[in-house]
């Protein structure tokens, strides 16, 4: 052999045993393949579990690889990477990234997805935090799950529901085929109504959406609707006179209309006939009383020791002589003094308003002349 192909030989040797060395620290995804380089820039992220993710994991927008994990540490209760992604990459702010699984035996690699609606740049230095992150089913959490279920209470409940439907059904198969029978005209004709079901089912959202919007209010309710309830239930016993007297009231008055209907009705137009005439006697009272008034105003004002000289016709119907001076004028009887018309006109309130005044003596007129000043 000589010299110089002694030299590449050991070249080799040399080469092979310092990759065996550094195996036990270093693997394949620690070899520099473009990612990191000066045209590229770094973004870390918030996970809550990094588990299987590694350095150098394939970082991907869509089926593109866009980078790969540079650094993985721990950020207090959650772990933290850092993506080295290259520089013609173009993310919105709110990207989300996600770690997931090429397949079953594969590694995990970091997803990133843009959003429906996209917001600002990702740069350089660039945060996601944990509510932009996500960790997809681990082929561990599957294969657990499915053992659970295999090897526990899931296969032999299946099997006790199978043995109960095969109960059932033995020598019902009849019956069985009615039912479905039954069961598909009721499901062609309740297709008819799709859209009402629609609208209801639309409905009670909007109603339960009311109700959420209105919580407090109906909690103030439920709130007083146990004091209320009390209340009634303290006033128990006089609702239940009151209930019982209704019901007497009822009775008797049942008992007084019951066969006098005629009589009711000519009541009802004899009470219209009254109404009106009492009406028409308002208005004459009205404008008789307002002449009276005016007359004991100027009755009142009058002097003791005048003379007073009235010249006047007072034309007092009957009805109101009746109620005046209970017919004394119709039936030709002296009228009451000048005190006691005052009282009946004024209701008495003359007497209370001068109670040290006594009745104005009338003196009889010498001449139908009055005394200069003397009111009329």
């Amino acid at each position: 052999m000589s010299r110089r192909s002694i030299r590449v030989y050991t070249a080799v040797v040399t080469a092979a045993a310092t990759m065996s060395l550094s195996a036990c620290s270093y693997g394949l995804q620690d070899l520099p393949l473009g990612a990191g380089g000066g045209d590229a820039f770094s973004v870390t992220a918030e996970l809550t579990t990094a588990d299987g993710v590694v350095n150098g994991a394939d970082v991907r927008n869509g089926q593109r690889v866009v980078g790969r994990v540079t650094d993985i540490t721990l950020s207090g209760q959650h772990a933290e990477i850092t993506m080295s992604l290259e520089q013609d990459t173009t993310l919105p702010a709110n990207t989300t990234a996600t770690v997931e699984l090429p397949s079953a035996l594969g590694t995990p690699f970091i997803r990133l997805t843009a959003p429906e609606k996209p917001q600002g740049t990702l740069t350089d230095g660039s945060h996601l935090e944990l509510t932009q992150t996500s960790v997809g089913p681990q082929i561990e959490a599957t294969l657990a799950a499915l053992g659970e279920i295999v090897g526990g209470s899931g296969v032999s409940q299946l099997q006790s529901v199978m043995s109960s439907l095969n109960s059932a059904f033995a020598g019902r198969s009849d019956k069985v085929g009615h039912l479905i029978d039954t069961m598909n005209r009721l499901l062609a004709r309740s297709s008819k109504y799709t859209e009402d079901f629609n609208q209801a089912i639309s409905a009670a959202a909007d109603v339960s959406t009311i109700l959420v919007g209105q919580q407090n209010a109906v909690d103030e309710f439920l709130k007083t609707v146990p004091d209320a309830v009390n209340a009634l239930a303290a006033q128990r016993n006089q609702i239940a006179s009151l209930m019982r007297q209704t019901t007497t009231l009822a009775v008797n008055l049942d008992a007084v209309t019951k066969g006098r209907q005629a009589t009711l009705n000519s009541m009802v137009g004899d009470a219209n006939v009254l109404v009106k005439s009492l009406a028409a006697f308002n208005g004459t009272v009205g404008a008789t009383l307002t002449n009276m008034n005016s007359f004991m105003r100027n009755f009142n004002r009058s002097i003791r020791g005048d003379y007073l000289v009235f010249d006047g016709a007072l034309d007092i119907p009957g009805g109101i002589d009746k109620i005046l001076t209970g017919g004394l004028l119709l039936a030709g009887q002296p009228l009451p003094n000048g005190q006691d018309l005052r009282d009946v006109l004024s209701g008495g309130l003359a007497r209370d308003l001068h109670p040290e005044r006594k009745p104005t003596k009338k003196r009889a007129p010498k001449s139908t002349a009055a005394r200069p000043g003397a009111p009329r």
